[in-house]
């Protein structure tokens, strides 16, 4: 059994509400789950300020005021972003969920000194389920309507633009957006894995950034209503059940990074990561840096005192690199598992790059040859080139590119199989996809309009949640999401220090017995499972011959009864629990 605690607050503060006939979550200032019954209509709503580089300040939340009404309820605050300890812009914001049904979100922000902004406004998120697929139609300004449909595979163009208001069917009835202060348009989020739509303003057809003057004044509404008379459904406090469905999966290849902050292992850690069964190690090769061969000979002593091949991205400035890259191999002698070719300073590969992929198999031909991006999946999405040659394509991710709470992380484990999905669709339902590498926080930053901001510091990738139980339950979820997606291979965070599975001093964090019970047999393969509240727990079906093992997750701060065919588990908070079924 693996069990502990967690000081995370994924859902500690949830405070559950009703409007009439719908029941949604507020958390932290924001709408959060908007349900008719079981079904989520709306994920959340929510205010936001983004800079130039398009990173999220964080609100702080004052004069709160919350009347509770029982079928109905008011929500007033006031909130301000700081730079520095001194305030740069603030939300007056008031929320109501009404008897009738109808839910309004509306703010009045002021610059309380120059802003440099991409985005100061209200954020309507759409949940994937009940929506993929699905019509819809756009409001638009003058009065016209068009009818359109929800995208299933990643949409790299905003699919809905130019909007006063907007209907859409979720499940079997129609809801309705109504905007105001603002025009609206939609974007899929799947392209930086979040497992949401977003229905944002203002059009980034718009220049920007903008320049805020202190003084200057920022008005939104939004309402939310259904488009017919609802009947109430009552919410039943059901346990969750963990149902095995018919299909089965094999897990996909499981390999870590070198670590960014410590350079030599020792011994300990190398036990202690060989005691993993990792399948690769990943390197950056860069071969135009002054000291990439004294680089690339470290890797390699690690990748060799690991017994672990290498997966090796690739960075490559110009092509005659390449011939200066196969002599060092050779002369080290490494052992090449995979390469991922990216382009130095392109979001994705450059498909000259990728042409080459038949003169690199001839100097390397055990070797898979991938290529993608070292981001996230959007610019594979907005970049596309020729793959057929190629063994597999590649792509990373992060988990908070939008918003960093413990909830949305949980939330967006879901939408990593979309990515899997929808790069079989670019490239051929047969390529193999990989996923490296797959962090807490993200790595870089590629939107950044300021260019020395698109690398970060370790201290700027290291996440706190990273060294708790929470990284361990959110790496359960998402090896079981990507693995029911038949993903190929999977590159997980880095082996030592705070990005890693051990601390710098030599010690376990969570994930790592995670990984360890994971891995723990070589011949076992993935029975597909589903929970009716993943959300709240699931689980990780594992069969071997003929025996059964099932790993449960408890992503709350609060007990759950879990049930798996005939049989009822509690879980207490952030518990991970083993089960052997025979």
């Amino acid at each position: 059994m693996i069990s502990s605690t967690s000081t995370t607050t994924a859902l500690r503060e949830l405070q559950t509400l009703k409007a009439g006939v719908f029941s949604l979550g507020y958390l932290n200032g924001f709408i959060r789950h908007i349900h008719y019954g079981d079904i989520e209509v709306v994920r959340s709503v929510y205010m936001a300020l983004r800079d130039q580089n398009w990173n999220t300040f964080e609100h702080t939340i004052e004069n709160e005021i919350i009347d509770d009404q029982g079928d109905h309820f008011t929500i007033e605050y006031d909130c301000y972003y700081e730079v520095q300890e001194q305030r740069i812009f603030s939300w007056h914001v008031l929320i109501t969920g009404l008897a009738n049904s109808v839910v309004t979100f509306e703010v009045q922000g002021k610059a309380i000194t120059d802003v440099l902004k991409n985005r100061a406004g209200i954020c309507v998120l759409h949940p994937i389920k009940h929506t993929a697929g699905n019509p819809c139609e756009l409001l638009h300004p003058d009065g016209s309507r068009i009818k359109k449909f929800f995208p299933t595979t990643i949409s790299a163009d905003n699919p809905f633009k130019n909007l006063k208001g907007f209907r859409w069917r979720c499940q079997y009835e129609w809801y309705v957006l109504e905007f105001e202060g603002d025009i609206f348009e939609t974007e899929d989020q799947r392209n930086w894995s979040d497992a949401s739509y977003k229905t944002f303003c203002t059009p980034l057809d718009k220049p920007f950034p903008v320049q805020l003057k202190a003084g200057d004044n920022v008005h939104q509404k939004i309402t939310f209503k259904a488009e017919s008379e609802l009947l109430p459904i009552p919410n039943l406090n059901k346990p969750v059940e963990i149902i095995a469905l018919e299909r089965k999966s094999k897990l996909p290849a499981i390999g870590i990074a070198a670590s960014t902050e410590v350079e030599v292992l020792s011994e300990e850690m190398l036990q202690l990561l060989h005691a993993l069964r990792l399948s690769h190690y990943r390197i950056e090769v860069r071969p135009s840096a002054p000291d990439w061969i004294e680089k690339f000979t470290l890797d390699c002593q690690n990748a060799t005192a690991l017994k672990l091949p290498l997966e090796i991205g690739l960075h490559i400035a110009d092509i005659k690199e390449l011939g200066q890259f196969y002599q060092m191999v050779n002369q080290l002698k490494a052992s090449v598992k995979q390469i991922i070719l990216l382009s130095t300073d392109q979001p994705a590969t450059d498909p000259t790059l990728v042409r080459e992929f038949t003169s690199i198999k001839n100097h390397l031909p055990s070797t898979l040859i991938g290529a993608g991006t070292d981001h996230n999946f959007r610019e594979l999405n907005c970049n596309r080139f020729d793959g057929n040659l190629l063994d597999f394509i590649s792509y990373s991710i992060d988990p908070q590119e939008h918003a960093t709470d413990d909830l949305t992380i949980i939330e967006n484990i879901g939408a990593q199989s979309d990515t899997v999905e929808s790069a079989r669709a670019l490239y051929g339902q047969r390529k193999a996809v990989h996923v490296s590498s797959l962090t807490l926080r993200k790595r870089f930053n590629p939107a950044a309009t300021v260019s020395k901001d698109k690398f970060l510091s370790n201290d700027k990738k290291a996440d706190p949640r990273q060294q708790t139980p929470f990284t361990a339950a959110f790496t359960l979820g998402s090896i079981k999401t990507l693995a029911h997606a038949d993903a190929n291979s999977v590159t997980y965070y880095q082996t030592v220090g705070r990005q890693g599975v051990i601390s710098s001093a030599g010690k376990k964090y969570p994930v790592y017995d995670v990984l360890k019970e994971i891995l723990s047999d070589e011949k076992q393969e993935i029975v597909h499972t589903e929970s009716n509240n993943p959300l709240y727990c699931d689980g990780l079906l594992l069969k071997s011959q003929n025996s059964f093992k099932l790993i449960l997750v408890n992503y709350t701060d609060s007990p759950q009864r879990v049930i798996f065919r005939k049989d009822e588990f509690l879980l207490t908070p952030y518990e991970i629990k083993v089960q052997h079924i025979h």
